[in-house]
């Protein structure tokens, strides 16, 4: 990269709709960055058994495969914002309930299931992975930001809390994009305001998503992105 190319923050978000819903108005919002989604394909904290020994180099096993595939270095990046779904996973045990049917059912107090044993398992893999990963500042030395969306991004964006198809999400995302790409200050409100934002601190938001049943409830700490700036920590766009 040449010194009068822009420096990427790269984001790295669970799947397509990600990328579609949030890719072209943060490219509009950071115009002197150059913006890249990177869609991993699933949740970073079920493919890997992440601690706090191994969670940096856990999160640049994907950002390894990026620079490789664009051909680019570390120095290239000037952030990485990671993005996940709750999926409701931090809530007590307990609050994991033996009904519903083959699908698992998520209501604001409970998950139902047939498979108490294994959702729990999977909840307990997810907590200790996000856990980790929300105390990283840093990952190889490129500054990191961990963000959610509870219980997913649709219930976020589109207060949609039941099960959507594949078809239904991407007619979302593609509404979404339509909606805000050109009112890019619109987007930040949204993200700030008191319908969707985790109020408090970057570690405040989190302990307060780890708490109770707070995972499945409608919320997101992405608003405190846009209180970031790049000049405070001493880097250049």
């Amino acid at each position: 990269m040449s010194t009068n190319q822009k420096k990427i923050i790269l984001f790295l978000v669970e799947g397509s709709t990600d990328s579609t819903s949030l890719g072209l108005v943060m490219s509009r919002i950071l115009e002197t960055a150059d913006v890249r989604f990177y869609v991993l394909g699933g949740d970073l904290c079920y493919r890997y058994r992440i601690t706090e020994e191994n969670a940096a180099r856990s999160v640049m096993r994907p950002v390894n495969g990026f620079l490789q595939r664009y051909r680019l270095k570390k120095t290239d990046i000037l952030r990485i914002v990671h993005i996940i779904d709750t999926d409701g996973a931090f809530i007590p045990p307990e609050r994991v309930i033996r009904g519903g049917t083959e699908n698992a059912h998520y209501k604001d107090t409970c998950i139902e299931t047939l498979s108490v044993d294994s959702l729990r398992s999977r909840n307990e893999f997810k907590t200790m992975a996000a856990n980790a990963l929300s105390k990283l500042s840093y990952v190889d030395k490129i500054p990191y930001a961990f963000y959610y969306f509870s219980r997913n991004i649709e219930h976020v964006l589109h207060d949609r809390a039941d099960n959507l198809s594949s078809r239904e999400k991407r007619i979302f995302s593609e509404n979404f994009e339509n909606r805000y790409a050109d009112r890019p200050e619109d987007f930040i409100a949204f993200m700030k305001s008191r319908e969707v934002a985790v109020r408090g601190s970057y570690r405040k938001t989190w302990e307060y998503i780890f708490r109770g049943t707070n995972s499945l409830k409608r919320g997101s700490n992405f608003g405190l992105f846009f209180d970031w700036n790049p000049k405070e920590e001493g880097e250049t766009v």
